[in-house]
């Protein structure tokens, strides 16, 4: 009897050692992980590569999430580090069901450097994960003619409403017909080569004028001593 009782005993140990360390779980279920069990907190981005203006999504999973635990269902901190080692961005995101996901936009002021960037995750302080991925800021050289291009073709279209508009030696700014600067000088030239040619003409007029006075003058006194002279007679 004594024999029965120590190996029934002994059998429920057996199983309950089993199940603490291989597969035991808590009131809701949920496997609860055993002391050789490693937990394992993962990260990924949906691209190796993105260029400026694209959006970066990241996700990830805990192993050893329990929502009735909460020593596991907190939340992750997501960091974002640039190649210089500047905190781009840095936000809290909750678990669910044990998996987690969130989006960053690649523009702003501290998206300035090509290269490498590196987005972590961390719950508490023995948890992290980390990945990489390469950002492109520069614009490519296609889209730089292009847009050349493009300003250069609108130029020469408004060049040409103008020309339609104000006429031949002027251009439209802001909505108003402008002289061009070459048309300014000319008119400005123009003014001052006339100056010399009505000085010459004013002088000549004052002399004109001032003879026939003194012409005039003398006559009159010519005729004023004839007629003195008669009367002397």
């Amino acid at each position: 009897m004594k024999s029965i009782l120590l190996l029934a005993l002994s059998a429920i140990i057996l199983s309950q050692s089993y199940g603490f360390a291989y597969g035991a779980v808590d009131v809701d279920g949920n496997p609860i992980p055993g002391p050789n069990t490693e937990v394992v907190i993962t990260i990924e981005t949906d691209s190796s590569s993105y260029v400026e203006g694209e959006v970066i999504t990241v996700s990830g999973s805990v192993s050893d999430f329990r929502e009735s635990d909460p020593y596991t269902n907190f939340d992750v901190t997501i960091r974002l580090i640039a190649p210089n080692n500047n905190i781009v961005s840095i936000s809290q995101v909750s678990l669910d069901d044990g998996f987690y996901s969130t989006s960053i936009l690649a523009q702003g002021p501290l998206w300035k450097i090509d290269g490498d960037y590196t987005v972590s995750v961390s719950q508490g302080s023995d948890r992290n994960a980390s990945t990489t991925f390469t950002f492109i800021n520069s614009t490519p050289e296609e889209e730089v003619t292009t847009e050349v291009e493009a300003a250069e073709a609108a130029e020469a279209a408004e060049a040409a409403e103008a020309a339609e508009q104000c006429g031949e030696g002027t251009h439209l700014e802001d909505g108003v017909c402008m002289l061009d600067e070459s048309s300014e000088s000319e008119t400005v030239s123009a003014n001052t080569g006339s100056v010399p040619t009505e000085g010459f003409n004013s002088w000549i007029y004052s002399i004109t004028f001032t003879l026939l006075i003194a012409f005039v003058i003398a006559i009159v006194l010519f005729l004023i001593s004839r007629v003195r002279g008669k009367k002397a007679v």
